[in-house]
């Protein structure tokens, strides 16, 4: 489907150079740099659903942050490597 977008003449020349660099056509370059807009949106669209997703009354182990939580399930199985060396 052939679809026509009218952009600046200065926007073209944009366009062109940056399309070159990549060794693209200038409509390569503007689906490719579309699509990832598209995905940018997509993804901020996703996080700002989810963002009461994880409640503290349902999850206290993350009061601390994520990070954290982290840190700490991982040091867990340092600690029980170690006991089990010990022991």
């Amino acid at each position: 489907m052939q679809n026509v977008i009218e952009i600046p003449e200065e926007l073209a020349h944009e366009l062109d150079r940056f399309a070159g660099a990549e060794h693209k056509a200038r409509s390569a370059y503007v689906v490719d740099v579309l699509w990832r807009d598209v995905r940018r949106h997509n993804q901020r669209e996703a996080l700002m659903l989810s963002a009461e997703a994880w409640s503290s009354a349902e999850h206290p182990e993350l009061s601390e942050g994520g990070a954290a939580y982290v840190d700490r399930i991982r040091s867990e199985s340092d600690e029980r490597f170690d006991a089990f060396n010990r022991g």
